[in-house]
């Protein structure tokens, strides 16, 4: 029996988000569809692959060596279909790259417009990684996507990194907010107005999350949504105050929509950026014009 099959795939989504309920939900099925899958392969196994610990479900031994060969197949079929691409010389196929939110604009308009001229018959997927539980940069290792880019510092021996400077972080209010008419802002004053926040995945939110821990002051949000367009836009209707690089919203403040408020705290002075590929995945002549172009792209 080959044990590498859909089955596995429903037990690494499982792993991934703590519980069959939530593994269902994010894959938008029944939660008997998921259970009934990861049963069958137990049965079929003949031992355990998921224990309960506390609220969440876990692999086992057996769950865990069942994943990682599932990984380590869907690896060499995603580099056997690459190298079959190139034996072709096909100028067709798909590149899949994780953006993240506050990047979108920017790859939209530098990178997508040149991939379609110079490669008009590539189909390029994006995945927004708060959509997702697993982090980008694990997406690129486990070959779920081919390239990512992504906020705040990753250090990972599976991957090639390449950090790029994103400008300080600053609070985003509309024109007609209380802050618009200072240079800036201190996080002790920033608490009393507010706040906008990204899920806790994201890692521009992480970022958030860390400075108002160092600076002890640890904040309570009054909106959180899952985009950083959505949260711009929040702010300039000006119901709170939104938090990223002026970088990241030039369009609205260009059009006087927000402003952007420096943040006085050393760790809100510089944010960083990276282009994440995996080390020894070669990439198709797209992807690989994809990433040159992102390279520049800052």
């Amino acid at each position: 029996m080959d044990i590498l099959d859909k089955r596995a795939f429903y037990l690494l989504e499982v792993s991934s988000c703590g519980g069959i309920r939530a593994a269902a939900e994010h894959l938008h099925i029944n939660p008997s569809v998921v259970s009934r899958q990861v049963r069958g392969l137990e049965r079929d196994l003949g031992m355990a692959l998921l224990e309960r610990q506390g609220r969440h479900v876990m692999l086992t031994e057996a769950g865990q060596l069942v994943v990682d060969s599932f990984l380590a197949q869907r690896r060499l079929n995603s580099e056997l279909g690459d190298t079959l691409s190139r034996l072709r010389n096909m100028q067709a196929g798909k590149v899949v790259v994780s953006v993240g939110d506050g990047f979108v604009d920017s790859f939209i308009n530098y990178v997508m417009r040149r991939v379609s001229k110079q490669y008009p018959d590539v189909l390029i997927e994006i995945k927004t990684g708060i959509y997702y539980p697993r982090e980008p940069h694990e997406m690129v290792a486990n070959d779920e996507v081919d390239i990512a880019i992504t906020y705040g510092p990753v250090s990972d021996p599976r991957l090639i990194v390449h950090s790029f400077e994103r400008g300080p972080l600053c609070a985003l209010v509309a024109l007609f907010h209380p802050l618009a008419s200072q240079e800036s802002v201190s996080v002790a004053e920033l608490l009393k107005h507010k706040l906008i926040f990204l899920p806790d995945v994201s890692g521009s939110q992480q970022f958030v999350n860390s400075l108002f821990s160092a600076a002890g002051q640890p904040a309570t949000p009054s909106y959180r949504c899952n985009l950083h367009s959505v949260s711009r836009r929040m702010a300039s209707a000006g119901v709170g105050v939104s938090f990223m690089t002026a970088a990241a919203a030039r369009n609205e403040i260009e059009s006087g929509l927000l402003k952007a408020v420096p943040i006085q705290h050393p760790m809100a002075a510089s944010s960083q950026g990276n282009l994440v590929r995996r080390v020894g995945r070669r990439l198709s002549p797209a992807a690989d014009y994809l990433w040159k172009l992102m390279l520049t792209m800052q």
